[in-house]
């Protein structure tokens, strides 16, 4: 990865905030009001306290290893062809990703949106927004996150003041009546749809140490208190039934929105607000599977890879998201012990393993001789 350009952190931190927030606002109120009813809200901010200490992880695993991207971090740990077949791992991980993604982006316009468009129209057409986005690089990519960013931070106001005077408080009570085990059960499985690890891929690009290191811890809290306020809107608005029952509560939340009959179908705000931060988040796992892939094979180009990648995607995605009931039943049953093992365990393993091969090494390193000490005494002014 050439590093003679770079992105602000300023960039980086829209890119974090872009990738958490993603598809998880039109998904997360649902699946968190199944497992944590009216704690739901409660659940989303263990969530971010979870994806918070994922990210302290992440850091201190990259400041073993500075400069480097979570690629070659996989290397330097485990040697080389342990650290390409973890490489190939982490690339099958992202592929499922974006297969997914795409495929809920075809039934959420054709379900919700456009109801005579087949899903499959909505999908070639985004991929190839996404297929530019891959052209162009992560640093026009960061750029032109900046330039949505105020208009999604706008967007998201409005979206939330619209629906204060909706807010029915008795619809949170009561509060942990089942406990806590639903709450941190229902926060754990909400943290692993953020994927922040595919941010180490890039995070070498962020100029100075300290500041992206802040861009990263302040992207997901950002990002994760703006899920926090839609699962709470949509417990205190929709009450917790329809929020667990319907597939897209955000997207209903906001159609619920009237303010003296003048004020109203709004919704077309929060489609907006999803397809930016969607397009923010596909594109950086498009990046991400082409870094890795230059990694693994040593490539000095990668945009000839572009786009058999691409038909790659929209094969998965038409062939693994039959339905929404399906996808639900998978991301209940097997999806969050899958991505644990890519977002948590294999972080954790390096990281030990690292730091232990950190001590052993400095334990190695000889001391020098009183004699040389002397020597270089005398040679100093």
């Amino acid at each position: 990865m050439k590093r003679t350009t770079g992105i602000s952190a300023l960039q980086f931190f829209i890119l974090t905030f872009g990738l958490t927030i993603g598809t998880s606002i039109l998904v997360t109120p649902s699946g968190m009001a199944h497992i944590a009813r009216e704690d739901a809200w409660i659940a989303s901010l263990i969530s971010m306290l979870i994806n918070l200490l994922m990210v302290i992880l992440y850091i201190a695993l990259a400041r073993l290893y500075p400069g480097q991207t979570l690629y070659e971090i996989l290397e330097s740990v485990t040697g080389k062809w342990p650290g390409k077949l973890l490489t190939l791992a982490y690339l099958f991980y992202f592929i499922s990703l974006i297969g997914t993604l795409l495929g809920n982006l075809g039934f959420f316009v054709s379900g919700e949106v456009m109801p005579e468009t087949p899903p499959e129209v909505v999908q070639i057409i985004f991929l190839i927004a996404a297929i530019i986005s891959a052209r162009k690089g992560i640093i026009i990519l960061a750029r032109v996150g900046e330039l949505f960013f105020p208009w999604v931070v706008v967007l998201l106001l409005v979206l939330v003041l619209a629906l204060i005077p909706q807010i029915e408080w008795n619809y949170i009570k009561p509060v942990l009546e089942d406990g806590w085990m639903p709450v941190l059960h229902a926060g754990l499985q909400s943290s692993i749809f953020q994927e922040v690890i595919v941010l180490m891929v890039f995070l070498p690009l962020v100029r100075q140490n300290k500041p992206r290191e802040r861009a990263y811890l302040l992207g997901i809290a950002a990002g994760d208190l703006v899920l926090s306020a839609i699962v709470l809107l949509s417990v205190l608005v929709l009450g917790i039934e329809q929020t667990e029952n319907s597939t897209f509560p955000a997207y209903a939340l906001a159609k619920t929105i009237n303010i003296g009959n003048t004020l109203q179908r709004v919704e077309g705000m929060l489609i907006t607000i999803w397809i930016l931060t969607y397009f923010i988040k596909i594109s950086v796992l498009f990046l991400s599977m082409l870094q890795g892939l230059r990694s693994i094979f040593g490539l000095k180009r990668q945009n000839h890879l572009i786009y058999p990648l691409s038909a790659l995607f929209i094969i998965i995605a038409w062939n693994t998201y039959i339905n929404t009931v399906y996808v639900n039943d998978i991301i209940a049953t097997v999806w969050m012990k899958f991505a644990s093992l890519f977002l948590l365990v294999i972080p954790a393993i390096l990281y030990v393993t690292a730091l232990v091969r950190v001590k052993l090494l400095k334990q190695k390193r000889p001391e020098p001789s009183s004699g040389s000490r002397q020597q270089e005494s005398h040679k100093t002014p």
